[in-house]
């Protein structure tokens, strides 16, 4: 293979990488571009002990967090609302450091889901308040949610890159796929076109097709040879007039019971 071939396919290599990797940007920035936006927004509710005791806060932190988003609690915080509309998606998690619940709401307003996420810490810290005198914790809105400015998803830039990026790697699989493949040499110029033809393939080994056992040549008792014996007997014997005798009798035929020998 010279040289000008192998840069050739270098070259279509690199073109079939470019051109996957930007069909992959513009498939990322079409997705962005139709894709509906999603909200995301958080409130925060805190714990806090009548005893001064962040174990005992800490753990019924725990516990509010686990019925924030269903029951009672969900129910109060839908007659808070106008649209109840994603209330269901509505999440609560905990810290295992510190007694704060995280609300967290999505959508695809950002005007709603800071309402969703406020509602829902309200309704907790009423729930836990009214409790208050037997468990000696108190739940309180640490911070409530604001309408969130940008969405959280999609993001153009990340979109794009992620197609991008997609697409380098499919451009990078095809380029391998074909990397142990050769091209056939290239033939010298003024080359006859006899000289091009297919080679006949090579003669099979005539010693393969030799009989394994040599059996020794039969000959028959009054000494004929056997290549006489192969000859065909004609049914009549042949006209004088052609100019030769008639055949002997064939050799070995045994007389038939009843018939004159012949």
């Amino acid at each position: 293979m010279n040289s000008s071939s192998s840069l050739r396919r270098v070259i279509r290599r690199l073109v079939l990488i470019t051109v996957l990797a930007v069909l992959g940007g513009a498939a990322g920035a079409t997705y962005a571009a139709v894709k509906d936006p999603t909200y995301t927004a958080k409130a925060y509710v805190v714990a806090t002990a009548s005893r001064s005791d962040p174990a005992t806060a800490l753990n019924f932190a725990q516990a509010y967090g686990r019925i924030a988003t269903s029951g009672p609690v969900l129910a109060a915080a839908r007659s808070r609302l106008h649209d109840v509309a994603g209330l269901s998606s509505v999440r609560a998690s905990t810290s295992p450091d510190a007694p704060v619940v995280e609300i967290v709401a999505t959508g695809t307003s950002a005007r709603h889901t800071a309402d969703l996420a406020n509602a829902v810490a309200r309704a907790l810290a009423d729930y836990a308040s009214k409790r208050s005198t037997d468990t000696t914790v108190k739940l309180s809105v640490l911070a409530p949610a604001t309408v969130p400015a940008r969405p959280t998803s999609p993001k153009p830039p990340l979109e794009l890159a992620v197609g991008a990026a997609a697409g380098l790697l499919i451009g990078g699989l095809a380029a391998l796929g074909g990397g142990g493949r050769r091209e056939p040499p290239a033939e010298p110029a003024g080359t006859p076109p006899a000289a091009r033809a297919a080679v006949p393939p090579a003669p099979p080994d005539r010693t393969l097709l030799q009989p394994i056992l040599t059996l020794p040549p039969v000959s028959h008792p009054d000494g004929t040879p056997p290549t006489a014996l192969l000859r065909p007997v004609p049914d009549h014997p042949v006209s004088p007039a052609v100019g030769t005798a008639p055949l002997p009798p064939a050799v070995g035929r045994a007389p038939v019971e009843g018939s004159e020998d012949l």
